[in-house]
């Protein structure tokens, strides 16, 4: 997916919500990773978001985690997050 088809709800929240879950929330980013790939890496870091997920960095490589919807807003979005936070708490390293 090109940039030209992120919407510009995301466009200009993309860089809050990066900052924020690296800084605060690093500990769901990396316990999502696992969940939908089986990396374990506690430095995993969001790096690009789209509407149905977002790329996580681990070791050099993007892996693509995939929400339950697509977005349509920042609200929504943080919905999301905050799904995969509670769903894969268990896979928290």
């Amino acid at each position: 997916m090109n940039d030209s088809k992120i919407p510009n709800w995301l466009m200009n929240a993309s860089n809050r919500i990066i900052e924020h879950m690296n800084e605060d929330h690093s500990n769901s980013i990396v316990s999502t990773l696992n969940a939908q790939h089986g990396i374990k890496d506690n430095n995993a870091k969001m790096e690009k978001l789209l509407v149905n997920g977002y790329f996580a960095l681990s070791n050099q490589k993007l892996y693509f985690l995939e929400f339950e919807q697509v977005c349509n807003s920042a609200e929504e979005y943080k919905a999301e997050l905050i799904k995969h936070a509670k769903k894969y708490r268990s896979y928290e390293l």
